[in-house]
């Protein structure tokens, strides 16, 4: 385990501390209080083995974290300690908030960094099962070859090459059939969605594993390798997440999202790996046993995140759902603000889908990992963006009153802290610290844009609107884009 990962992971939970102590409210106090009790319960659960399998309570301990918050200043609300009713719903609201943010920013930390230290350690493998890589494509034309040329080249040799086209209209058909004389086939449908697409594909895989690639994505030439290596790691897991890393990284908003990727793989996935428990497997790469897809019933349409969902039902077997730092996959991103609403309001959306979809983990025990850590954290991390949103507020009202300085030292303790957590992810990834320096945008600007996208989806995921497949605009060309080895 690398010393600089140690020290950043300290200095942010450092940081966190001084935060409620420049601040000086109770408010504060109760709020990091609530979240360092819960890290040190992810540290306990983190010692347990195989905690996926386990069972706990009906209430997962880890609502604690919202609940206790909100107790606590409701009691101090009729002992007359915050006011008026209004000022009590608007601290309740405000101390459950930053309990939240605390906990979310803080209980990945050890979790991520033992996962990495147990990564280091997986031995090879010389295990070569079939490998079925299914490419899904609508109207990809522009970078399906970039895709195929990264699939044809890969080291591992004991692999097929199923291109989907669901009902294109343009040329990505005859631009995947180029490709069939070096081993792809390409199969045709109506078009039906991402989930459809991938249910046709299963139809015709014949591998013991089976490989999800998005038609932008490329490869190294190892990742294949990589993936098998972390399936055969534990025979416990029926699924592998890969690394996803950003292709188009040329602009400020792309290099954001390049930092956002790092950031939610290296700690938050890592931590969830660490319990068998991560939650997406994503579309543009990631690994499963196809005879576990098969029992769950492959791909359900009923959502915008089928890969989200997909993942769900794998764990609600019990199996594990872990991940690869080394298999690594270059993915276009948006490159306009207008396309990242887009993406992320289907994503949002379809989280909240899948989650409503799946309710009934947040009561039932038998479902381990999923009902007591990972379900939370879900349910966390939509309520943050009100929570980020009330602190803003406070912190704008405390500096129009009078408390410009007070707001101010507030301001750079966050920064300080999401500095922190940048240089923590890039170090967990033996990355260089230069993207550290868009840390800020974590705070301002695409912090609030993001929230806001997450407020909007859940919105839309209630209304029960119509699911369609939205595709990204991209940026490449016809040509290939080569990737290093890795």
């Amino acid at each position: 385990m690398q010393k600089q990962t140690i020290v950043y992971g300290l200095l942010v939970v450092v940081t966190l501390t001084i935060v409620s102590l420049v601040i000086g409210t109770i408010d504060m106090y109760i709020a990091v209080s609530c979240a360092l009790v819960a890290d040190i319960y992810v540290i306990l659960l983190s010692r347990k083995k195989r905690f996926a399998k386990t069972t706990g309570s009906r209430i997962a301990p880890l609502m604690l974290v919202a609940v206790v918050p909100a107790v606590i200043c409701g009691v101090l609300y009729f002992w007359g300690f915050f006011g008026s009713s209004f000022q009590a719903v608007f601290r309740i609201t405000l101390t459950v908030g930053f309990s939240i943010a605390f906990f979310i920013t803080s209980y990945p930390i050890i979790p991520a960094a033992k996962f990495k230290g147990m990564e280091e350690q997986v031995a090879e493998t010389n295990s070569t099962p079939l490998v079925s890589i299914l490419v899904p494509a609508y109207n990809e034309q522009e970078v399906i070859s970039r895709t195929l040329d990264s699939l044809v080249n890969l080291k591992y040799e004991n692999k097929e090459i199923i291109v989907i086209d669901d009902g294109s209209t343009d040329l990505t058909k005859y631009v995947a059939q180029e490709y069939e004389k070096q081993g792809v086939r390409v199969l045709t449908k109506p078009n039906g969605g991402k989930a459809s697409a991938l249910n046709y594909g299963l139809l015709f895989a014949k591998g013991e594993i089976v490989v999800t690639i998005d038609s932008d994505s490329m490869v190294t030439r190892d990742a294949v390798n990589m993936i098998v290596k972390a399936m055969a790691s534990d025979p416990n897991n029926v699924a592998v997440a890969g690394n996803i890393k950003v292709l188009n990284s040329k602009s400020v908003l792309t290099k954001i999202q390049e930092l956002d990727y790092i950031m939610a793989i290296n700690t938050i996935r890592r931590a969830f790996a660490l319990f068998g428990a991560v939650m997406v497997i994503p579309g543009a790469f990631g690994a499963f046993k196809k005879e576990r897809v098969s029992e769950v019933g492959g791909y359900d349409t009923d959502t915008l995140t089928e890969d989200f969902d997909i993942t769900i039902k794998l764990l609600k077997t019990r199996g594990a759902v872990s991940s690869s730092s080394e298999a690594h996959a270059y993915t276009e991103v948006p490159s306009t603000w207008k396309a990242l609403y887009r993406q992320r309001l289907r994503w949002g959306t379809g989280t909240f889908q899948t989650l409503l979809k799946h309710k009934d983990i947040f009561g039932n025990p038998r479902y381990g990992a999923l009902h007591s850590f990972v379900f939370p954290i879900m349910l966390f991390s939509l309520f943050n963006p009100l929570a980020s949103f009330v602190a803003l507020t406070s912190g704008m009202v405390l500096a129009l009153t009078g408390g410009a300085i007070l707001f101010a030292r507030m301001l750079v303790m966050f920064l300080l802290i999401q500095l922190f957590v940048a240089l923590l992810a890039l170090s967990l990834d033996n990355e260089g610290n230069e993207l550290a320096v868009y840390s800020p945008f974590f705070v301002f600007i695409y912090k609030q844009f993001i929230d806001i996208v997450t407020l909007v989806s859940i919105v839309k995921a209630l209304s029960k609107k119509e699911k369609k497949w939205q595709k990204l605009q991209r940026s490449g060309g016809l040509e290939a884009i080569k990737v290093r080895s890795g």
